[in-house]
Parts: structure tokens; sequence; C-alpha cells
């Protein structure tokens, strides 16, 4: 039977897919990071094939029976990122494969076919696009020092430095000073500084969803990050698009990440949606609505023809969901 392996090798865990011809789940797996930057190239690869072989051992099926594979993997930015991704996959992956940066993978979820952008926000931001010339452009990805402004770490700093000067009187003041101080247990901001000297892990990006909170309750400050926020994002997607589309031309932009995905106040995708259409009035924006592992899913049907077919989508979203998840080896 030939069947098709979606993977998507995220920087905290790899969830693998296992779908037969109609687009039926039979398998899912999970294992452990699959972005080499971390760990490096064998735990990474570890971490992938535990996925692999859990997601196959669910769906009582062998490697042999997968005919087409679709890796969407996390550190995989520059060329030499690629080289090194591609040779931590090449003695586990079955059948014909490919892999592209894990942006591309939600792309490829939200469109069908992965004509658009992509544009990541969670822990931290990544921009990816193809056009239907098969141009592809990144933006961003690589932290705020190369001028990423967006993501979970940069909200969580935000936060902290404008909730600082808040306090300071060097800005105005916002509901996020008590908020930041009660969740790091501290009387003032500034007890953190003994942390920082004792290079604890502050942990930032777990600070957004406070400042999701705060902005749905109507602090200024915490709006305004979003705002800004949504503004950035918008700002990469547009220098994508623009490399990849014409003016005249209606793309589609795909907003995907824990950030964009699960923040409670809508003002960080509004203003994202608000600039873009300001540029391209005639852009689809959405954020995406399932597992970006589903687009390695159909990036695998693509490696053996076109695009998988409607009814091939509909019947993969509906029956995933419902399956169990297997315990992340640990």
């Amino acid at each position: 039977m030939g069947l098709y392996l979606g993977v998507d090798g995220g920087g905290s865990k790899t969830l693998s897919v296992v779908a037969d011809e109609k687009g039926s789940v039979l398998g899912v797996g999970l294992g452990g990071t699959g972005n080499f930057q971390g760990p490096g190239v064998e735990r990474a690869r570890k971490a992938v094939d535990d996925s692999i072989e859990h997601a196959l051992a669910d769906a009582g099926a062998a490697r042999s029976d997968v005919e087409a594979s679709y890796y969407g993997m996390a550190g995989a930015d520059r060329p030499k990122d690629f080289a090194i991704v591609r040779e931590l996959l090449e003695p586990i992956a079955p059948g014909r494969w490919d892999l592209e940066n894990d942006a591309a993978i939600g792309l490829y979820a939200g469109t069908g076919d992965g004509i658009g952008v992509g544009v990541i926000c969670g822990t931290g931001t990544n921009v990816i696009g193809f056009g239907r010339d098969g141009s592809r452009k990144q933006v961003g990805g690589m932290g705020e020092l190369f001028g990423d402004r967006a993501g979970g770490s940069y909200i969580g700093f935000q936060a902290v430095a404008r909730a600082m000067r808040g306090h300071e009187g060097r800005g105005p003041a916002t509901s996020l000073y008590p908020v930041l101080c009660r969740h790091y247990g501290v009387d003032e901001l500034l007890d953190l500084v003994d942390r920082i000297y004792a290079k604890e892990n502050l942990q930032v990006s777990a600070l957004a969803p406070y400042v999701f909170q705060e902005a749905l309750g109507g602090d200024a400050v915490a709006q305004g990050i979003l705002e800004d926020v949504g503004m950035e994002l918008a700002i990469s997607a547009d220098a994508a698009l623009q490399t990849l589309f014409a003016k005249d031309q209606s793309p589609t932009a795909i907003g995907m990440g824990s950030v964009f995905q699960r923040g409670e106040s809508p003002l960080m995708f509004a203003a994202f949606d608000h600039h873009l259409r300001t540029h391209w009035p005639e852009i689809t924006v959405r954020l995406l609505d399932c597992e970006p592992v589903l687009g390695a899913v159909y990036a695998a049907v693509m490696l053996t023809g076109g695009p998988p077919s409607a009814s091939f989508r509909q019947h993969l979203r509906s029956s995933f969901p419902g399956r169990p998840q297997p315990k992340e080896d640990v």
C-alpha cells in the first residue's frame, strides 16, 4: 500500500502523521526536538526517527509502505542549514522525500498547494513564501540581532522593558508591571537583576499571554506592543510578497504559530491584516486552523503528482483530531 508521511520537526517536539491514499490518518507519532541547532545532529535525527517509528507502529505499517514523505524542519534557514538537515534525514527518510523550513508546511496546510506566504509567530518568528512560478523567498527567522521584532520572546522582552519604563516614569504606566512581578515572585522587577547575574533563564516568552490578557483588559501599553508586533509581521510578509507576486495578483498570507493562534486579544492579527490589505487589496489573510503537520502530508502527496484533492484534504483534516496522541518519549 502507498502511504504518505508528513513530519513537523519543531523546536520543542517532532510530530509525524501517516495517511493513506484517501487522506485517512492511520498513525501519529511524537518525538523530541527536531532542530539540530540545539541538541546536535545525532539527537535531532533520533527524535525524528522515533517520531516516524511511533507513527508507523500506530498505523501498523512499515517504512517500505511509505510512498513519499515530507519534512518541515525548524533550523532549516540558510543553505548550509539545509545541507545539514538533508544529511540528518538521509538515513531515516522513507520513500521519495524532500524537506523545507517548518514555516512552509504551515503554508501548505493553509492553502493546499503551498502558494502564498506563511508567517510564523511562535516563540520566534519566520516568514516563507512560494510563487506560482516556483520562486521562493524567506524573510527573517534569525532573531532580534538580525532584524526580527516579533515572536513570544520579543513580546516578553518588550513587556518587561515597557513595564520598567512606565514604573520609572520614562513611559506610560501599565498594568503589566504588577502582573510581571507576581509572575516572577518579586517585589519589583529590578530584583530580576540578581537572577540574570546567576545566569537564570527568565523564559520571557512565557510572558506573552499576559500581554494579550492585559491588552484585552484595556491596557494601552500591552495593546501597543501587540499592534507593533502585528505591523512588524506584516512588514516581513510584505517583503516576501513583493518578491513573489505582482500587485494585481491575489496572494494568500497564512498566520501560524502559538502566539498568533492562541493569543486572546485580536489586536495583533488585526494590525497584521490591516497593514497587508493596505498594500495588497486583493490579498486573502487568515490564521491557520489546523496542525501544520497536515501540510507536510499535502507536500508528500505533491511529490508523487499534483496538489492533493479537496476530498483528500477534507478527509485528512477530519480524521486527524480524533486520533489518540501517543505519549512523548522522555
